[in-house]
């Protein structure tokens, strides 16, 4: 039962799925009279409810704004802060949080939970609803219909103590009464289509016909801002499509350090032994497109086999346009300063954090705008020309987190709706860390938090030799690194009072390789609760602590001799 309830938890609140329930089992006949005395009195009950309580709605729920993502806490506007304790009413969908069987703790959502193209509800659109008490032995029935709940809203705060928030809900409504609602359908979640369109699929609807100019105008009004070049359209091949994002990726990663990276990535448990850095991630990027803007922002490619009025191959197209658009503003602007100096992988990870905050802002707002799910499924008959390597789901929670983290922050900036000419600061000043995308607090403000960076050279006291290469895993690297042993909650908790860090890797004569990772964070407490987390390796050393200090070090190897090769008692 246990499990039960947290798988439906995770999928709805989450949004990795989406439920599909079954009717419930039929009443029998006296079930079904009681059934019906108990919808007269629901229909007494509603015309009898008092004007006195506040009528609340989704919309009003999701103006509550998330400020940090490591903590997961919350900013709530006055006109929702007004109503905690106070008695309300709303109207949604039930979900089961126990049992389909017995609904005296339930979920209640914008949409039915077993719609299978609608965007999954966030934290902000689920509510928790408990009826009736512990000791009550009433079963409280599922209601496949729209439902009218009526209760004591709650909102977690820190000092909260309600069910809601240990059970990891942001709101909740208390000692509620639930019953069907007769009134007109409730409205749509935002991206959700006619039932119509549900029962056909969305997977082959076309969008009324546009020209690639006009879509671009579209676009560059959205973002208030136009190319300063001529951005080039093209159709290719799934092979040219292939090699397009290959020689991409290739710009991201020269060849000189693919080898090392992968070796230390390898030896990091992100990645399997003896794989093909670039196939993973070419993999990666055809799963999930079939419009790619290149890195200098004037040309974009699109898949010629892909219908080009489809929902999805749209809202491609809109992010690659919004892409190529920041992209050529960013290079511009880095002209003119002159003062750009070489990125560790963390601060250009940070800035392609950025580039996708607004090219997903861009995507979301258009698909509302169009009504579009932006959870809309591919075209009928396409299939991702990549390859799909096993064990890389860790690699790939790295190499996605800017796609997550970048919308996140830049709601937070702006907000759901404001203009994103308000970014022009954030361009001036851009975040250095991906710290800063997942603690925008820390960013607008730096004396929130201890930045203490790793030299480049802080391998060279521990070898002759110099590393091979070096570089900052930060914390989008760590998070996924811990993520091994350790929950993504506990992951994300200790990953989040990270300071700074830098790994260097070095090959030997015999094929062995090793990896020496520095670790810096806010407090020696913090650096203790991260050497408790470690991932175990069969050839690992950690470095003693040392009273006070907040630096943790761990030196890995490929074998037992790569271990040895390297002195940790040189201090």
């Amino acid at each position: 039962m246990k499990s039960k309830k947290i798988s439906l938890l995770i999928l709805i609140i989450v949004g990795l799925g989406i439920l599909q329930f079954f009717d419930p089992l039929p009443l029998s006949r006296d079930e079904n009279i009681k059934s019906s005395e108990n919808d007269t009195e629901d229909a007494k009950y509603l015309k009898s409810a008092s004007d006195s309580i506040h009528v609340i709605d989704f919309p009003l729920l999701a103006k509550a704004r998330p400020k940090d993502l490591i903590d997961m806490s919350l900013s709530f506007p006055e006109d929702l802060q007004k109503l905690d304790g106070q008695k309300v009413s709303l109207i949604g969908f039930m979900a089961p949080f126990d049992s389909l069987e017995d609904m005296s703790r339930c979920m209640i959502v914008p949409s039915y939970v077993g719609c299978t193209f609608c965007t999954p509800p966030n934290l902000r659109q689920v509510v928790f609803v408990t009826q009736g008490n512990n000791d009550s032995e009433t079963n409280y029935p599922f209601i496949e219909e729209p439902s009218h709940v009526t209760g004591i809203f709650r909102i977690t705060e820190p000092d909260s103590t309600h069910e809601g928030k240990t059970q990891g809900f942001v709101y909740a409504i208390e000692n509620a009464k639930v019953v069907p609602y007769t009134g007109d359908a409730p409205k749509r979640a935002a991206g959700h289509a006619t039932t119509n369109g549900h029962n056909k699929g969305q997977s082959n609807t076309q969008l009324p016909p546009v020209t690639l100019s006009d879509l671009l105008n579209e676009v560059a009004s959205m973002m208030n801002q136009e190319p300063l070049h001529t951005i080039k359209f093209e159709k290719v091949s799934t092979e040219m499509f292939s090699q397009n994002i290959t020689e991409e990726l290739e710009v991201t990663y020269p060849k000189s350090g693919r080898t090392a990276r992968t070796q230390a990535f390898s030896l990091l448990g992100l990645i399997p032994e003896n794989i093909d850095w670039l196939e993973v991630l070419v993999g990666f990027e055809l799963e999930h497109h079939v419009v790619k803007s290149d890195h200098t922002g004037k040309r974009i490619i699109i898949l010629e086999s892909v219908p080009f009025n489809h929902p999805f191959v749209r809202l491609d197209l809109v992010g690659a346009i919004a892409e190529s658009i920041i992209l050529q503003h960013i290079r511009k602007d880095s002209q003119e300063s002159k003062t750009e100096s070489p990125k560790n992988e963390d601060t250009r990870r940070a800035e392609e954090s950025l580039i996708s905050g607004i090219e997903k802002t861009i995507i979301r707002r258009y698909a509302i705008a169009k009504s579009i799910s932006p959870s809309i499924p591919p075209p009928v008959g396409f299939t991702p020309a990549g390859k799909k390597f096993a064990g890389t789901t860790l690699l790939s929670r790295w190499y996605t987190l800017p796609s997550f983290v970048g919308p996140f922050f830049i709601d937070f900036l702006v907000g759901p709706t404001g203009p994103l000419s308000n970014l022009k600061s954030t361009f001036q000043r851009p975040p250095s860390t991906m710290m800063e995308f997942l603690r925008p607090l820390w960013y607008k403000n730096a004396s929130l938090w201890e930045r203490d960076t790793v030299p480049t050279d802080f391998g060279n006291k521990f070898m002759k030799k110099s590393p091979i290469l070096t570089d900052v895993l930060g914390i989008g690297g760590l998070i996924p690194w811990l993520a091994q042993p350790n929950s993504s909650y506990v992951a994300r908790s200790i990953a989040g009072q990270w300071a700074g860090d830098r790994w260097a890797l070095w090959n030997f004569p015999d094929g062995s390789a090793a990896i020496l990772l520095e670790t810096r964070w806010q407090d020696e407490k913090s650096a203790l609760e991260f050497s408790q987390s470690i991932p175990e390796h069969l050839f690992q050393w950690l470095f003693p602590h040392k009273e006070g200090s907040s630096t943790v070090r761990i030196l890995r190897g490929s074998t037992l001799a790569a271990l040895n090769r390297i002195d940790p008692f040189i201090k």
